[in-house]
């Protein structure tokens, strides 16, 4: 567990990376296959979407906390 604001920082700004990340890849795996997909497949696609797009939104506002933090 980090420390210092500043490794807390760190650690969120890694995560929003690395969702967004996962994000870019998703949405070209989808534009690539989605014509092959059931609808149960849309389905979970989508809900794993909304899921990461809530994550990324509590890590960001997690960075604007911090950040608040350390201008204090």
């Amino acid at each position: 567990m980090p420390n210092t604001i500043r490794e807390q920082l760190d650690e969120v700004e890694r995560d929003i990376k690395l969702y967004e990340e996962f994000d870019d890849r998703e949405k070209t795996r989808f534009e690539r296959e989605c014509f092959l997909w059931t609808a149960e497949d849309r389905i979970e696609w989508q809900k794993t979407q909304r899921s990461a797009a809530e994550y990324l939104r509590e890590r960001q506002d997690k960075r604007i906390a911090l950040l608040d933090e350390l201008e204090e």
